[in-house]
This record gives C-alpha cells, sequence and structure tokens, in this order.
C-alpha cells in the first residue's frame, strides 16, 4: 500500500505541491503506527499476567513473562511464561472471545536425572549454536530408559515445541548411554 501511495504520489507530482506536509504527515502516521503498537503489547502483557495469576495460586514465580505479536494479525499475540518449576506457552486474542480459557501448554523443567543427560547434550556443537539464539529454550529427554541412545530434544518455544518434527526451531542430540546404565543380564 505504502508503495501505491508513493508512485501515485509522483505521478500526480504532490511533492512540489506540498513539500515538507508529506513528511510531517508521515511522521505523524508513524508515531500512530507505534503508539498503537505499544498500546496492544500492553494490553497483551496484562492479558498474559490475568493467565499466569493461576501459576502463582499453584505456588509457582514468575520469572519471565513476554507477549510476542503473530505474522499479519494485531489482535492475535504469543505469550510465553518462565516460573521457576515450569515454562507456558499459550496464545492470547485481544478482541474477546478466544480469551474466556486459552489453551495453555505447561512443560515441567528437567527432573536432575534429565538435567545431566541434557548437560551432555548441550556439549554439542549444534546445541551450543542454538542455546545462543533460543530466548525460550526447553528440553526433553525422548527417552530417559536409556539402552543404547538417547535423545535430548531442544527447542524455542517462541517458534515450536520439542518433540515436534515440523518445527524449525527445534533440534534432537542423540546421546550415546554410559556403560553403567545399560544392564547386561548376566552376560
Amino acid at each position: 500500500a505504502a508503495l501505491a501511495v508513493l508512485v501515485i504520489s509522483r505521478r500526480l507530482r504532490l511533492g512540489p505541491r506540498w513539500g515538507s506536509k508529506i513528511a510531517l504527515a508521515a511522521f505523524v502516521l508513524l508515531v500512530a503506527y507505534l503508539g498503537g503498537l505499544a498500546f496492544l503489547h500492553w494490553r497483551a502483557l496484562n492479558l498474559a499476567s490475568t493467565v499466569m495469576i493461576s501459576a502463582a495460586n499453584n505456588g509457582e514465580q514468575v520469572i519471565r513473562l513476554v507477549a510476542m505479536p503473530t505474522l499479519a494479525n494485531p489482535a492475535h499475540w504469543q505469550s510465553v511464561a518462565e516460573t521457576d518449576r515450569a515454562v507456558y506457552r499459550f496464545d492470547l486474542y485481544l478482541l474477546g472471545g478466544a480469551n474466556d480459557a486459552p489453551r495453555v501448554v505447561r512443560f515441567e523443567k528437567p527432573d536432575a536425572a534429565s538435567a545431566k543427560l541434557i548437560a551432555r547434550a548441550s556439549q554439542d556443537r549444534r546445541a551450543r549454536i542454538f542455546l545462543e539464539f533460543a530466548r525460550f529454550p526447553i528440553e526433553r529427554v525422548a527417552d530417559a530408559d536409556c539402552v543404547t541412545q538417547t535423545l535430548v530434544q531442544f527447542a524455542d518455544l517462541r517458534y515450536t515445541e520439542p518433540g515436534r518434527s515440523r518445527g524449525n526451531f527445534s533440534l534432537e542430540v542423540p546421546l550415546e548411554c554410559p556403560r553403567n546404565a545399560v544392564t547386561d543380564n548376566g552376560r
């Protein structure tokens, strides 16, 4: 639309007629646009805070809370919240209706055994690069009963969830099992 306005205004030679008024109008539109975005972000954060009150009621401490706009829809926002025990992901709709009960997905933080496997997988070069980029990394051990090999799945919750093969912002790192974890049944 902006390109069409530029082409039409050039054809009609509006520049010499209105001069600096065009620049002033563009500046006013830019300020109004940025103000609208700031208001929508504030509204989305307030809605996300309201959703996360239930986590606080469960005794969890909210560490981080973000609201991010989705592509081409200023009324649809995605929120990610991190607490001391889990990470949550949910969608927000600013125009009502769908906000009555947003679908909140909860990802538990890893236990001690899984944390050791995740720490080993984090040393992989691909995982280090991925973790440098990810703002909300979530890790999951695909198979905790390690016999020969297990997979540690990494995902950035801004874009995808762990275990879903359709996301570009996920990574699976295979780990060899420690020898003491393998049972040989007396052989």
